[in-house]
């Protein structure tokens, strides 16, 4: 009914005709064509027409298409895509949105929607008390086991997800041309094209992409709404905004951002139409529409977010249940006001279940990763991070670009500037704000608003003299020369001033540079160099490494404590190859120096760098701490085998190992606990605390918050 009334006032406030179902289809077909800007004399200006700028838009889209599959096909399983594909499946087979829950559903149920024909075989629930475990070990099940393989659900999911990429690709050049000409607008088609992040994340089955490109669309589809209010254009604004809210948690914040620009717009005054005639030449009477529009907006959006759940509140369906519980679960969250925010949305079911056990999830996490950044390890996050990763993961030609932009004087068109600024630098603060410090990804909304700004300052400054149309011309070549030289692996780009893509995983990790997505240029190298006899650290335990033709020994990861991946004793000194995972060698997972087992490689030069993500060193090395953790990953599993006695002997030699170890001490005490050695367990416990608190404790405090309040206690 809100929307009903919310659009008959906009028809009412215009005096249009009342088929809105006809205006909306309408909006949808122009939004989609438009390439001109909605006033006459840039209109006039602009030398591309017809046929040479379609055959331009059509040529940068299959190239930008063409970088997305080329690339993605000699990429791995890259750490989450494994537990997305999963869950997606899962939510079309069985309305089950308790499978990776900390995501809404939209984008994995579209990278889904490919598997349907395939018909895979589902894994067994896994009897692990943790929902994230169980999501990751089956969806590495899910790949690795019997059906199609790896490559082709990947592949097929992959190809789901670049759809928006190329969407967001065109909507750059009709959101450019509109606003700046159409010069600018492919200027703004070519960045794209040539985007090494976009690029990276560009088909991985991931929400990144699927929000960037939907939290455009509802920005630039409320700038047309605010041209030219319309039901139209008002719907295409609203089904954006629920799809935004429907692809990732922090699609929440396209709302206040559609808020913040209403206000923009009523303290403009009136508007008018492409003749100059006055559309609302009451400022009271425009503001009231545009706050009627937000509010039939958030309506829609509310509803849409909804229908992605079914519009059931349980998570699961029948008699399946969360674990943790959401009660549980939202108890865990550190703050009493968000808390109790989760509490009352819960009990109230003005969310969808699985959407607030999503955000108890995300509010859990700020404060609690270390950060790597410039080569340095911090134990918390750094309200730095995202602006440096703009700074080392745009191209030199983009930051150039941005830097002339007050040059350009884009702020004389009032509108198109702050419908640019307002949302990146928003974006931008928000994500300084939520110490989250996990990757240039979780700001990738920026991107199109900072590609289309750079454009139209390079296409202003261009038109005024043949020196900086060369200039320009020059910018845009160094671009594509610098992405082109970080194919195929463009997850791993940095740009020349820090070192270009050999040298990302000393500025950056995770999924700045390598996110396990290195198994086939791995096993490129080994068999170039006819190497069989090799040991593998991959940072992705989820990954099956047989199944890239790889058949190195494993070493332990930062996961292997957890009974996470496949365990073999690794003994004190090693002679031959060892192959080690850019993110475990820099040990954002591990801690710093002595914490770290990978550390004496931090100051070996590696003999080779497949894919700048997998380091590869050859010699004899002297490596304790990895035996002695190999050792007590093997009494982990020993211990869930029932067999306490080899458990014991095994955590106590990883003990005498490395006695300065706190969580191989905490091992042997569970070990000794389990047994009914109590005193002893007590006496192995305190060393780990002590250990713990005494050597980088900063790096180690959930592990003593773990110690010390044990789970249930």
């Amino acid at each position: 009914m809100a929307v009903k009334a919310g659009a008959s006032f906009l028809v009412q406030a215009k005096g249009v005709s009342r088929s809105a179902w006809y205006d909306f289809l309408r909006e949808v077909t122009t939004l989609s064509v438009s390439s001109s800007p909605e006033h006459p004399a840039r209109t006039n200006s602009s030398r591309l027409r017809g046929g040479p700028c379609s055959l331009i838009v059509g040529a940068l889209l299959l190239i930008t298409a063409g970088q997305l599959y080329l690339s993605a096909r000699q990429e791995s399983q890259t750490f989450d895509e494994g537990s997305h594909l999963f869950a997606g499946y899962e939510y079309l087979k069985h309305g089950d949105f308790g499978r990776n829950p900390e995501h809404p559903p939209l984008a994995k149920l579209v990278a889904a929607l490919s598997l349907l024909p395939l018909n895979p075989s589902e894994p067994a629930a896994v009897p692990i008390p943790y929902f994230k475990a169980q999501d990751f070990i089956n969806g590495a099940q899910f790949l690795y086991g019997p059906g199609p393989g790896a490559d082709t659900l990947l592949g097929r999911g992959r190809t789901m997800v670049a759809l928006f990429t190329l969407v967001l690709a065109m909507l750059v050049f009709v959101a450019g041309s509109e606003m700046f000409g159409r010069e600018a607008g492919l200027l703004a088609l070519l960045l794209t094209a040539f985007e090494p992040n976009i690029l990276a994340n560009g088909v991985l089955i991931t929400t990144d992409v699927p929000l960037t490109c939907l939290f455009f669309l509802s920005i630039y589809s409320f700038y047309r709404f605010s041209k030219r209010p319309t039901p139209g254009r008002l719907a295409v604004c609203a089904i954006a905004v629920g799809l935004t809210l429907a692809a990732k948690h922090s699609g929440i914040f396209v709302l206040p951002m559609v808020a913040v620009l209403a206000i923009c717009e009523a303290l403009r005054g009136s508007t008018a139409d492409v003749e100059g005639r006055s559309l609302l030449p009451s400022s009271p009477r425009r503001a009231l529409l545009l706050l009627a529009s937000v509010f039939v907006i958030a309506i829609v959006g509310y509803t849409i977010l909804w229908a992605f759940y079914g519009f059931r509140y349980a998570a699961r369906p029948g008699s399946l249940q969360l674990i943790p519980s959401a009660a549980q679960y939202m108890a865990a969250v550190p703050s009493g006001t968000e808390r109790a925010l989760l509490g009352f949305f819960a009990r109230h079911h003005l969310f969808p279940e699985a959407y607030l056990y999503g955000w108890a999830d995300i509010l859990q996490i700020p404060g609690t990763r270390s950060t790597f950044l410039f080569g340095r390890l911090y134990s918390t996050a750094q309200w730095f991070f995202f602006p440096a990763m703009l700074l080392v993961k745009s191209t030199i030609t983009m930051l150039v670009l941005l830097v002339l932009v007050p040059f350009a004087r884009l702020w004389r068109r009032n509108r198109e500037f702050v419908f640019l600024v307002i949302p990146a630098v928003t974006f931008l603060l928000m994500a300084m704000s939520s110490r989250l410090n996990m990757g240039v990804r979780h700001i990738l909304p920026m991107y199109p608003f900072c590609i289309i700004l750079a454009a139209a300052a390079g296409w202003e400054l261009a038109r005024r003299s043949s020196a900086m149309k060369i200039g320009l011309a020059l910018l845009v070549l160094y671009a594509v020369v610098s992405t082109l030289h970080a194919y195929p692996d463009y997850l791993a780009y940095s740009n020349e001033a820090f070192g270009g893509p050999a040298n990302t995983y000393r500025m950056v990790t995770d999924s700045n540079a390598d996110w396990g997505q290195g198994f086939k240029w791995t096993k490129r190298y080994l068999d170039q160099n006819h190497i069989t006899d090799c040991w593998f650290d991959t940072g992705s335990p989820f990954v099956n490494p047989q199944y890239y033709g790889i058949n190195c020994k494993p070493l332990p990861g930062a996961w292997a404590l957890f009974g996470i991946g496949p365990s073999v004793p690794v003994p004190s000194t090693i002679t031959g190859t060892i192959l080690i995972s850019g993110t475990e060698l820099e040990g954002i997972l591990w801690g710093p120096d002595v914490l770290n087992p990978y550390e004496q490689f931090q100051h070996l030069r590696p003999e080779a760098e497949p894919g700048n993500v997998v380091m590869a060193y050859r010699g004899t090395f002297h490596v304790p701490l990895l035996s002695a953790y190999s050792q007590a990953a093997g009494a982990v599993g020993l211990m869930r085998m029932g067999r306490m006695p080899e458990a014991i002997a095994a955590a106590q030699a990883a003990a005498k190992q490395a006695p300065d170890s706190a969580e191989i001490q905490a091992v042997l005490g569970q070990a000794l606990m389990v047994s009914g050695q109590r005193a002893q367990a007590q006496q192995a416990f305190g060393s780990a605390i002590h250990l713990g608190q005494t050597i980088h404790p900063e790096f180690q405090k959930a592990f003593l918050s773990m110690l010390l309040h044990p789970p249930g206690q």
